[in-house]
C-alpha cells in the first residue's frame, strides 16, 4: 500500500457547501410536513446540485421531495423570481444511524440548474435547495455535530449561507414559502455542486472535537479552515473549499470508522486525518494496534479513490493528574501505555510516512506545545485545558498551511 505509487484524480469541478451546525434540532412535524431550504453561493457556475443528508436517528428519514433553484440575488426567504425556476430532484430516503454518534449520510439525486452569476456578488452563483419532510415523519430531530462553515468563498457582503424551515408544503409550490429567520441548523447536510469548469480542491478535516473547532469564538474556523482561507486570498487557480466532519467526543475507532464510511460518499480531494485522541482513554496495546490498523485502512481506500492524506499530529494534553503522563513505552501484550509517550511515539511514526504514496505529515496541533515531558499545550494556547483558544487556532494555521500548500502541487 505504502509504496505503490499515487495516480492523482480530482474532484475540481465538485464542490461542497456544508450547511448544519453544531447544534441538535429538534421540531414537531404536523399533517402538511416541513419544509426546510438553504442557500450557498458557489465560485464558478454549477450545472446540477444535489442536496446532502445526516440521520443520527436510529429511525430512517423520509423526505418527499427536493428541489433547486438558483437566482440573481437572495432575498430574506431564500426564494427566486418564480416559482418555476425551481426544479424538483424527487425523494431522499436518508437510511438510520450508523451507531451512537455514527450518523449515516446520503446524497439526493442530482437536480439540473441554470446558473446565474449573483448581481450584488459578482463572480458568485447563487443556489437555493429545499427539501421537503414526509408528513408521516412524526417529528424531526437531529444531533448534527458537523460543523457548517461550508465553501472558502464567502459572498462580497460576507455571508456564507443561509438556513430556513417553514411548516406545510412548500415543495407543491415553492413559491409559497414565506419563512425569513436565519436558522442555525436544519434537515439540510449541504449542498454539493457539479460545476462547469474546474472549480478548486476539497479537503474534508476528520476527528473530534479538535477537528471541530472546539475551544474557541468562532466556532468550527479550524487550523484547516483559516489556512484555506489565507491560500485562497493568494488567488490560486484551483481555490480550496472545505467539509467540515469533525465530530466532539469520538475516540479513534469511532471516527476512523467514519471516514470509511464517508470517503466513497463525498469523495474530497484531501483528507485531513488527526492520527489520535485522548479520547481513546488509557492507551492499551490492543488499542494502539487497532488505531493504526484503522489507520491503514483509510489511507489505503483513499489511495484507490485517488485521494491524497495529510496526517494531522495529535495534539498535547493538558490535564495533569489524569493517564497522560510521561513513562516509558511498553511492550508487554497486556500492558498499557502512558498517553503522552504513547502520542509523542505516534507522531513520530506518522512523521515517517511523510512523502511516501499519497501521504503528506504535518505537525499540526502538536506544534502547539510546551516541549515538556510530559507535554501539555503552551498556557496562551488554551482556555479549557483540552482544545486550543482565539490564540491557538490561528497560530495552528500557520504551522498547517505550508503542509497544505505543498500538497497542492498535485492538482492542475
Amino acid at each position: 500500500m505504502l509504496n505503490t505509487p499515487l495516480i492523482q484524480t480530482t474532484t475540481a469541478s465538485r464542490r461542497h457547501s456544508f450547511i448544519t451546525a453544531v447544534e441538535s434540532l429538534s421540531q414537531a412535524n404536523n399533517p402538511a410536513g416541513l419544509t426546510f431550504r438553504a442557500a450557498h453561493s458557489f465560485l464558478k457556475p454549477p450545472s446540477q446540485v444535489r442536496l446532502v443528508f445526516y440521520n443520527n436517528q436510529s429511525v430512517a428519514v423520509n423526505f418527499a421531495q427536493t428541489g433547486a433553484a438558483t437566482c440573481k440575488s437572495y432575498n430574506a426567504s431564500l426564494s427566486p423570481a418564480t416559482s418555476t425556476e425551481w426544479t424538483a430532484g424527487g425523494a431522499c430516503n436518508v437510511p438510520p444511524t450508523q451507531g451512537v454518534n455514527q450518523p449515516s449520510m446520503f446524497v439526493g439525486p442530482w437536480i439540473p440548474v441554470y446558473p446565474q452569476e449573483s448581481v450584488d456578488d459578482p463572480g458568485t452563483f447563487p443556489v437555493m435547495v429545499y427539501a421537503y419532510l414526509d408528513p408521516s415523519q412524526a417529528n424531526y430531530s437531529n444531533n448534527s455535530y458537523d460543523l457548517s462553515w461550508m465553501e472558502s468563498e464567502a459572498k462580497a457582503s460576507g455571508g456564507y449561507w443561509a438556513q430556513r424551515n417553514q411548516s406545510g408544503d412548500q415543495a407543491t409550490n415553492p413559491g409559497t414559502f414565506s419563512s425569513s429567520t436565519i436558522q442555525l441548523r436544519g434537515a439540510i447536510a449541504g449542498i454539493e455542486a457539479l460545476c462547469e469548469t474546474q472549480s478548486g480542491v476539497s479537503f474534508m478535516l476528520g476527528g473530534d472535537s479538535i477537528a471541530a473547532g472546539a475551544g474557541q469564538t468562532l466556532l468550527g474556523k479550524t487550523d484547516v479552515y483559516r489556512a484555506m482561507q489565507a491560500i485562497n486570498l493568494t488567488k490560486p487557480t484551483l481555490p480550496l473549499g472545505y467539509i467540515a466532519a469533525g465530530w466532539g467526543g469520538q475516540n479513534s475507532a469511532t471516527y476512523l470508522a467514519r471516514m470509511l464510511y464517508m470517503l466513497p460518499i463525498i469523495k474530497p480531494d484531501v483528507l485531513v486525518l488527526t492520527v489520535g485522541t485522548p479520547n481513546d482513554g488509557v492507551p492499551s496495546l490492543p488499542g494502539q494496534r487497532s488505531n493504526r490498523f484503522l489507520i491503514d485502512q483509510v489511507t489505503a481506500l483513499a489511495l484507490s479513490l485517488g485521494i491524497r492524506v495529510l496526517l494531522r499530529g495529535w495534539a498535547p494534553h493538558s490535564v495533569v493528574a489524569d493517564n497522560w503522563q510521561q513513562g516509558t513505552l511498553t511492550a508487554t501484550p497486556t500492558g498499557t501505555v502512558p498517553g503522552d509517550v504513547y502520542r509523542q511515539d505516534q507522531n513520530l511514526r506518522m512523521s515517517r510516512l511523510d512523502g511516501i504514496s499519497n501521504l503528506t505529515w504535518s505537525l499540526g496541533m502538536a506544534g502547539l506545545g510546551d516541549g515538556a515531558r510530559p507535554e501539555r499545550y503552551l498556557t496562551i494556547y488554551t482556555t479549557d485545558t483540552n482544545h486550543p483558544n482565539d490564540v491557538g487556532w490561528p497560530k495552528a494555521a500557520t504551522i498547517i498551511q505550508p503542509d497544505m500548500q505543498r500538497m497542492l502541487g498535485g492538482f492542475k
